[in-house]
């Protein structure tokens, strides 16, 4: 009877071991799935000095572009870069508005100073920002 239960505990180590595995590799081969992403649809996820053990420790991807001749340009593309299954922020912004997002205050200073910068002391010059 305790071969039995020793056993039945050992099959219990195998299939827990088993199922721990199989949890593991699911989740490598979904993340490689959702860093196939072509260079020009990449967002970036890191900056200037970004390391690969950063970059995936940030949970981003990590895939240096290839050069397949000299003459691509790939100064632009991401090497650290968000996965695609990452929901785009920009499809929740509110891009339409029924004011111009500023008081009428602020408009009337704003356009003063503008029109302060035209036509300096009558000598028709425009400057970015007078003496005065």
């Amino acid at each position: 009877s305790d071969d039995a239960s020793v056993s039945d505990q050992e099959k219990m180590l195998i299939l827990e071991g088993a199922l721990f595995v199989g949890l593991l590799l699911a989740a490598v081969t979904a993340g490689q799935d959702s860093c196939n992403v072509a260079d020009g649809d990449r967002w970036d996820c890191g900056f200037v000095g970004t390391t690969q053990a950063s970059c995936e420790a940030d949970g981003c991807c990590w895939r240096p572009a290839l050069q397949t001749n000299s003459s691509s340009n790939l100064r632009d593309t991401p090497w650290c870069f968000y996965p695609s299954d990452l929901e785009n922020p920009c499809n929740d912004i509110k891009w339409s508005a029924d004011s111009p997002g500023f008081t009428q205050e602020y408009y009337d200073i704003m356009y003063n100073n503008y029109a302060a910068n035209l036509n300096i002391d009558g000598s028709g010059a425009v400057v970015a920002a007078p003496d005065t």
